[in-house]
């Protein structure tokens, strides 16, 4: 008998299964849109994925632009402001030193007056070192910092996207969509199938023989096929396994016969067939020499 392959549509992700996109017997091609299932929770986290590297970009675009002119003009005149504190805090010391030499002026005002310049000093250089950095832009180390935060942001919506985007069945081939086993509104987890679809193209020919009707017939090897209006085809074997228990023709006479076992046998044909249906009748011949 002539089959088809069937391809049970399933997501690899979990969801509520929203929309149902197409009908059974209908036609799609690979690609086509078959259902939808509803997953709020991934979809909030592909949104606050997005939200976070469009911040990171941000930081990124601020980094990379280096310090504006007003800032550095404000470094400057810190700078300036340092200068002039540092030159009244000098002032202030030497007059005290002076009065402290005559006598005029306690050692408590010297230790004050050192103290205050001590920490004008400090000031100015600080107020300098903030001005060339200011100057001199981000540094490398600052760079690359900035481009790991926007790559590890990027990546993560990549990876929630790709989970999301799991939640759309697609056609994986061409084919005819055969039954729906669930219905919308169901959550559907990994691996359960939603419904079913017949791959166009890739018929097969099933058949059950018993042992005794095998001969030679084994893996791999081409047989001679003749379908309803009389074709030959060619047609590899490429499956042969015993059903089982159930499918074992039992001895009719307790002694002198034995029970014969029955094998399922599956060919491929050699290229594409025309004309064939799942369903039509095809004819292997066992016999020995034919």
């Amino acid at each position: 008998m002539v089959r088809q392959t069937e391809i049970r549509i399933a997501p690899d992700a979990t969801g509520r299964l929203a929309t149902v996109a197409v009908i059974a017997g209908q036609h799609v091609h690979e690609g086509d849109l078959l259902a939808v299932l509803d997953n709020p929770e991934l979809t909030a986290a592909v949104g606050e994925a997005k939200a976070a590297a469009a911040s990171a970009k941000a930081q990124r675009d601020h980094v990379y632009s280096g310090t504006r002119a007003e800032e550095v003009a404000i470094a400057n005149q810190a700078i300036q402001t340092s200068q002039a504190n540092l030159l009244l805090a000098q002032q202030q010391y030497d007059r005290a030193s002076a009065l402290a030499g005559k006598d005029f002026a306690s050692k408590q005002t010297l230790d004050t007056s050192s103290a205050s310049l001590a920490k004008a000093k400090a000031d100015l250089d600080l107020k300098q070192a903030q001005a060339a950095e200011a100057s001199a832009g981000p540094t490398a180390e600052e760079r690359a910092l900035a481009d790991a935060q926007v790559a590890l942001a990027e990546a993560t919506v990549s990876d929630l996207q790709a989970q999301l985007d799991k939640t759309r069945l697609i056609a994986p081939a061409d084919g005819t969509i055969g039954i729906r086993v669930a219905e919308p509104g169901e959550i559907i987890g990994p691996g359960k199938p939603v419904m079913t679809m017949e791959a166009d193209g890739q018929a097969f020919f099933a058949f059950t023989l018993r042992e005794d009707d095998l001969h030679d017939i084994t893996l791999g090897k081409t047989l001679m096929l003749t379908v309803q209006d009389g074709r030959k085809i060619d047609a590899r074997v490429t499956e042969l396994r015993p059903l089982g228990e159930f499918a074992t023709w039992r001895a009719a006479r307790a002694v002198g016969d034995h029970d014969l076992n029955s094998f399922r046998l599956r060919l491929e044909p050699d290229g594409s067939v025309e004309g064939l249906e799942p369903g039509m009748t095809v004819w292997l011949s066992t016999q020995p020499g034919t």
